[in-house]
Parts: C-alpha cells; sequence; structure tokens
C-alpha cells in the first residue's frame, strides 16, 4: 500500500460525504417549501424574479454536484481487472443513476424559467410605480372581463369590478359595475366630457352600443377623445377615466382577462367549487341579439365543482336570471378560485397555469407589487363587495334603489367612501355601562306587558348599502335576489 494512500481514502470518503450531505440539505429544504409553506410565502417566492433565480442557481448546482457525486463514487467503487462487459454494465447503470438525478432538477429548473419568463412579459408595469404602490394605504385595481368573439361587434367588457385593497388588513371590496349602466360621465375639462356633456350615450336614442361595457370599444375606435396615459390602450384609458370619476377612486392598475379563455385558466387549476343556487343555470339559451333558444343543458343546483366550460357558462348565463345575478355569480366565482387552490396544486399544475395565463391576461401592474400582495392574500384578507345594480338602496332615487339608467354620481361616490372606511373599533366591554335590576314598584302593568312582548316582535332591518362578505354570500345562496321592475338590457 502506498504510504497515506488510506488517509487520503478517508479524507476523500468524508469530503464525498460532505458534498452529498449539502446536497441533500439543499433538495429537502426545497421540498419543505412546497410541501409545508403557507400560499401566500410560496406565492411571494414564486412571484420574485430574483428569488427565482436564486432557487434556479441552486438546483443547477445541486443537480451538477449529485451527478459529480454519482460518477466519482462509482470511479472509486469500480474493482480493477473488470471484465469488458463487466465495466459496460457498470457505466450504463452509473449513466442510468445520473439521468435519474438530472430530470427532476431539470425540470424544476425549466419550470422557474418559465415564471421567470410569464412574470417578465405579463407584469412590465406602465402603472403607479412599484415604490409609489407599496406605499399606499389603498391600491385600486380595474378588474375586466372582455368579451370577444366572432358573434360580437367588437370587444366589449361585460364584467367589470374595482378592487379596493387595503395594504394594511388585507381587506378587499369589490365594487361590481353592471354592463348596462347608461350615461356613464367622464372627467369635467377631458375630451371625452366636451363630446358627451350628458354622459356616454347615442343622440339618435339607441342605447344599445352606448352602455358602459361599450366605453373600451368607442375609446379604442376613437382615440382623439382618450387619455394618452396610463396604458397604451384607449379603450382601457377611456374605460379607466369614466369608472374612476364614478366611484371617486384613483386606478393603480387593469387586470383583463380574455373570457374565451378563462375556461382554459379553470381547467388548469383543476376547477372550482361553488354554491350554484338553489336553482340549475341554462347553459345556452340566448342568441346574440338577446331572444331566447331552448338551453342545451342545465348546471345543476346546490354546491357544485365545474369545468372550465360550466364555469364560463356560470360567470355569463342570463337565460333564466339578469345581469345582476351574473354579477354575483362572477363574483362567487373570484371567492371559490382564491380560497380553495392549495401551494402544492398550483406547483403541480403551473406550467398549464402559465400557458393560459400568458395567453389570455393583460395588465399593467408592475412585478414588484405581486410579493407583498401574496402575502396580503392569506394574512387578514376577506373579500366584501358592494354592487351598484337595482339591489342597493338610493335614498336618492324615486324608486329607493339604485337606476342603473340614471346612475346618482354622488351616491355612488358616497357609497364608496363609505364602504372603504376604517370600521369602528369594538366597544370594550369593560366600558359597557352596569346593568342594574328595575324596580318592581316603578313599572305599571301595562308597561311591563309591553316589555315583554318586545322581544317576539320581528322588525325588518333596514336596507344597506354596506359592504357585504363575498364568502357567506355564496355559501348562502350564490347570486343575490334583484328588486321587481327594474328592467335588463340584453346584448
Amino acid at each position: 500500500m502506498v504510504p497515506g494512500s488510506g488517509h487520503l481514502a478517508l479524507r476523500r470518503r468524508r469530503t464525498g460525504g460532505l458534498i452529498l450531505g449539502t446536497l441533500v440539505a439543499i433538495v429537502v429544504s426545497l421540498a419543505l417549501l412546497v410541501l409545508l409553506a403557507r400560499r401566500s410565502t410560496l406565492l411571494q417566492n414564486l412571484l420574485s424574479t430574483t428569488t427565482l433565480t436564486v432557487i434556479a442557481g441552486l438546483l443547477v448546482l445541486g443537480g451538477i454536484g449529485w451527478i459529480a457525486q454519482v460518477a466519482r463514487t462509482y470511479a472509486l467503487a469500480r474493482p480493477r481487472g473488470m471484465a469488458p462487459g463487466q465495466k459496460a454494465l457498470g457505466t450504463a447503470t452509473a449513466a442510468l443513476m445520473c439521468l435519474t438525478v438530472a430530470v427532476p432538477f431539470g425540470y424544476g429548473v425549466e419550470l422557474l424559467n418559465s415564471q421567470r419568463g410569464l412574470l417578465n412579459s405579463l407584469f412590465q408595469g406602465g402603472g403607479t410605480s412599484a415604490a409609489e404602490a407599496l406605499g399606499k394605504p389603498r391600491l385600486n385595481v380595474l378588474l375586466l372581463g372582455s368579451d370577444a368573439g366572432d358573434d360580437r361587434a367588437g370587444t366589449r367588457t361585460d364584467t367589470m369590478m374595482l378592487a379596493s385593497i387595503d395594504t394594511r388588513s388585507g381587506r378587499t371590496t369589490l365594487f361590481s359595475l353592471p354592463r348596462n349602466i347608461q350615461r356613464a360621465e367622464f372627467p369635467p375639462g377631458s375630451p371625452a366630457a366636451e363630446e358627451f356633456p350628458n354622459g356616454f350615450n347615442d343622440p339618435s336614442g339607441s342605447a344599445g352600443d352606448y352602455l358602459l361595457n361599450g366605453v373600451y370599444a368607442y375609446g379604442e375606435q376613437h382615440p382623439q377623445i382618450a387619455p394618452q396615459g396610463p396604458t397604451r390602450f384607449p379603450g382601457i384609458n377611456l374605460l379607466q377615466s369614466t369608472v374612476s370619476y364614478m366611484t371617486g377612486l384613483p386606478i393603480d392598475y387593469y387586470l383583463e382577462v380574455n373570457m374565451a379563455g378563462f375556461s382554459a385558466m379553470i381547467d388548469a387549476v383543476g376547477g372550482v367549487t361553488v354554491n350554484v343556487g338553489p336553482e340549475p343555470v341554462p347553459v345556452g339559451g340566448v342568441t346574440a341579439f338577446g331572444r331566447y333558444t331552448t338551453p342545451d343543458r342545465y348546471i345543476q343546483s346546490g354546491v357544485q365543482t365545474l369545468n372550465g366550460e360550466d364555469a364560463l357558462w356560470f360567470a355569463r348565463s342570463r337565460r333564466d336570471g339578469t345581469d345582476y345575478q351574473r354579477m354575483g355569480r362572477q363574483r362567487c366565482l373570484i371567492q371559490a378560485v382564491i380560497s380553495e387552490t392549495s401551494a402544492t396544486e398550483l406547483i403541480g399544475r403551473f406550467q398549464s397555469i402559465a400557458a393560459v395565463t400568458r395567453d389570455n391576461v393583460a395588465t399593467d401592474m408592475p412585478q414588484q407589487v405581486l410579493p407583498a400582495l401574496a402575502v396580503l392574500a392569506d394574512e387578514g384578507f376577506r373579500l366584501e363587495s358592494v354592487a351598484f345594480d337595482p339591489s342597493l338602496p338610493d335614498p336618492n332615487s324615486s324608486t329607493g334603489f339604485f337606476v342603473t339608467a340614471d346612475p346618482d354620481i354622488d351616491y355612488m361616490r358616497e357609497v364608496v367612501r363609505d364602504a372603504i372606511a376604517d370600521p369602528p373599533p369594538a366597544p370594550d366591554p369593560a366600558l359597557a355601562a352596569p346593568t342594574t335590576e328595575p324596580s318592581p314598584t316603578t313599572e305599571s302593568p301595562a308597561t311591563s306587558s309591553e316589555r315583554t312582548a318586545e322581544p317576539d316582535a320581528e322588525e325588518e332591518e333596514p336596507a344597506s348599502a354596506a359592504p357585504q362578505s363575498v364568502e357567506d354570500a355564496c355559501a348562502a345562496v350564490g347570486a343575490a335576489d334583484v328588486p321587481a321592475g327594474q328592467a335588463d338590457i340584453p346584448g
């Protein structure tokens, strides 16, 4: 034996063991991140290109190191004087082990690079800068569902919600705007306000193309009356200007989802479970011009797990209901998708989610804002909603409810201000006034009888414009009732 060869071999084994232990630690740490981390923690890392780059680098180094360790172990363990056939078999076995190691590491790197590509291509910014947004007490995001197709004249935004997010508590209020709001107003002094001094309307009297869902298309066709920013799309800019003016909230970002690809997005996350409501929802049954036909089929009532196609019809169907019920179902879908997707499901389905998202979503949100929003998604997140539909009480209206054909802009702003105001603090029980038992000699029999009858009397609670919990509403019925006498405009 060569002097010192035993010590050299021992040092090699220790070094190899140290390298292997380090590699195992890296792999185990990444696995624990996926399996045990809260969804917000996982999303926070997946939404940071810096973190993705670091993890991808660790995977590359880990894969190379592990393969090198396998090759080195085979070289040290291979006996001298092996027959050629045995050498070939041993080499093939070592190569197979290296490939077995390389495949999962390579898949992980590919996954991370796909995510980086998605973030870089989709979240390019253009709205409120990340530095300003991260310091604001509220972020306001205009959520749009565009309705384009061969049977439609241009693109219409049939789904419009303004999400106002409290960046301290995560409390988020959705303000749902019906597509059939007429005479939408624009900021005074703007070219659009000069073009439509009495609100967005057709001077000839036709309202079909001059509803709120037609503002986007009108801006694209007449870019000269649309604001120059914040986006490069005149239709988005014009729609943001009127929604911001009517609600009194500055809009930081928009997020547009192509409804044609919405079903693919639901399929990509593995479907969605919602409360359809007490009545089945028709699939089909209304032509592009509003004529009723026989539905193709029905989505059954009660709690159902919907695939992409059924989720799309659940969100869009108006065959046996109204636009306002459809708006309620859309809010339920948002709540369901946010609340039921787990961290491991996001990882397992990420490639398909990324593919359909890249093709069907547009936004001007910078990627630097995403990790902060991911944290809010789990820490104190609460989704509430206010719908500017005929179920909203309006004391200034002759009907007592909000009228979409003649919206009260001042009242809309008042509702928004009240909805996003900080809730009053809970009363301190220690400060409550002490109760004393009433003296039996100071109360007449009649008074006593009246007080005894009071708890049995059922008093109707007055209608309120306060925001309602989306989760509670969807668990109960899935869609809100609408007062009678309010016409729904087909289109």
